[in-house]
């Protein structure tokens, strides 16, 4: 059975960024964590925030396309 937690520093290698970038998005409350002996944060809480995104640079790639942002 998978982890259920990841750390941020497990989450930043997903992401190529810095564990403190992660750390931000805990603290601007855009990705939900626990404090167990350090951040840990749900597989299921990833999922959902990587979905956002996606959904996100959707939107705006569409309204690159129809003109609405130069």
């Amino acid at each position: 059975m998978a982890a259920k937690y990841v750390t941020p520093a497990e989450l930043a290698e997903r992401w190529i960024c810095s564990p403190d970038y992660i750390r931000k998005l805990i603290r601007m409350g855009v990705l939900s964590a626990v404090k167990l002996g350090g951040w840990k944060i749900r597989w299921d809480e990833v999922y959902r925030y990587e979905k956002e995104q996606e959904k996100r640079d959707a939107e705006l790639l569409r309204q690159q396309r129809i003109g609405y942002i130069v």
